[in-house]
């Protein structure tokens, strides 16, 4: 066994020698060239993603000759794997893709790894491309870390046919919303399908009514870190409060606490739910599955305060730049890239949201739905209305709000227990 042992860490050893020595050799090989080379770790590593970021060095390149790519393709278990290790050690990449979070983002920021761009974004103008409510998302405690490519947004995918037989509108307020699931529930169709099993679906169904009952300085006071009883809102009580009458009302699929996320989806395409809550990450999918027309709406604001309008979501893992990267300019010129108009429609073109709002009618061979898609992106981001994914505040606050949400919705707890049990999550680590 000792032996054993004793030739792992010779491996081990002698790998981070030649890693290292390897990294020597390719920065001596740069400056003898003249060529700034920039080491890049990306997990875009599907075969659509890959093409997309191939295509962007390609042009990134064309560009600018000066600069030489080198990117490297992992999943992103390995990339949370080896990153911290590989960034503190002198031998990882210039620019990386770093996920949001306390776990991952905030390790890095605490441990003085990644460079603060928030002067740079100013002085970019990623501020406007972007939006300030994207770029927080991307960042971490109100600072600017990185730029991500792609986008998430969640909000309702509804049935057409269902709509279109029970003359039905997209609803334009919280009480309009209300009215529609009513009467799809008269018709004999299921409102809201739905699946808790998993537990994070819950967490959206929840958050979508926080986020529109709770003011823009409301929800960013629940993410920020800072000490408070954020969490404790009346706001917050009255979002799980309509979650529970729509659960009592019979809105959702009978038995949905014994359903899985997957197999909620299978359900929806079988054309007899109206409704399904979920990310644009599933749009794919149902052009793919549902034999039915499908169009994207938001979860509205209440008609007493529509300025509250704003979708769960946010922007996609984002690029950082190491803190010891010796091509500053070089590694900034590259995110800038990344943020132009041309480098966002490659994204859209193949059918993947950007993060750069794109106008609606503007991408090639787009479909009805993603049109629609685009429209609600677009909608959010020109009132600074973009949110968040509440469960990487705290590294244990997935755990506990999947789980309050699961009992919320099974009627085991009440709304005010149900809030509590956040806030109580939230002060254990601020």
């Amino acid at each position: 066994m000792k032996k054993i042992c004793l030739m792992l860490f010779i491996i081990i050893g002698v790998s981070a020698l030649l890693f290292a020595n390897g990294s020597g050799e390719k920065r001596a090989a740069e400056g003898s060239s003249g060529r700034s080379q920039l080491v890049i770790w990306d997990q875009f590593y599907r075969p659509e993603e890959n093409s997309v970021m191939e295509e962007i060095i390609r042009r990134f390149e064309k560009e600018n000759p000066d600069i030489r790519i080198m990117r490297e393709v992992k999943t992103l278990d390995d990339l949370k794997l080896v990153l911290q290790m590989a960034v503190q050690s002198g031998t990882g990449p210039d620019i990386m893709q770093l996920n949001q979070g306390e776990a991952d983002m905030g390790a890095f920021v605490k441990s003085d790894l990644i460079l603060d761009l928030t002067d740079t974004a100013v002085k970019t103008g990623w501020e406007q491309r972007l939006s300030k409510s994207n770029l927080s998302s991307m960042g971490y405690k109100g600072k600017y870390y990185g730029v991500s490519v792609t986008g998430e947004i969640v909000g309702f995918f509804y049935n057409k046919n269902i709509f279109k037989k029970l003359n039905l509108s997209v609803p334009k307020t919280l009480e309009d919303l209300e009215k529609v699931l009513a009467d799809v529930k008269a018709a004999g169709y299921i409102p809201i399908n739905f699946g808790n099993l998993d537990g994070w679906t819950g967490i959206h169904e929840w958050s979508a009514l926080q986020h529109v009952l709770n003011s823009r300085a409301q929800l960013d006071g629940m993410m920020s870190g800072k000490k408070g009883n954020f969490w404790n809102s009346k706001e917050n009580i009255a979002a799980a409060d309509v979650l529970v009458s729509w659960v009592k009302k019979g809105y959702f699929t009978p038995n949905f606490s014994a359903i899985g996320y997957d197999d909620s989806a299978t359900v929806f395409y079988r054309g007899n739910s109206a409704l399904m809550l979920t990310g644009n990450w599933l749009q794919g999918e149902i052009n793919t599955n549902a034999p039915f027309e499908t169009g994207f709406f938001l979860l509205p604001a209440p008609r007493s305060s529509s300025q509250n309008l704003k979708a769960v979501g946010g922007p996609g893992i984002p690029f950082v730049i190491n803190k010891k990267t010796k091509h500053t300019g070089a590694a900034v010129k590259f995110l800038d890239f990344l943020t132009q108009k041309t480098t966002a429609a490659l994204w859209a073109e193949n059918a993947m949201l950007p993060a750069l709002p794109l106008d609606a009618g503007s991408v090639k061979n787009a479909t009805p739905l993603f049109n629609d898609i685009i429209q609600c992106y677009n909608t959010v981001n020109k009132i600074n209305g973009m949110g968040y994914f509440i469960d990487w505040i705290t590294p244990t606050f997935y755990d506990t709000c999947s789980s309050a949400v699961q009992k919320l919705m099974a009627l085991e707890i009440t709304p005010e227990t149900f809030v509590k049990e956040l806030q109580n999550d939230y002060n254990k680590f601020y």
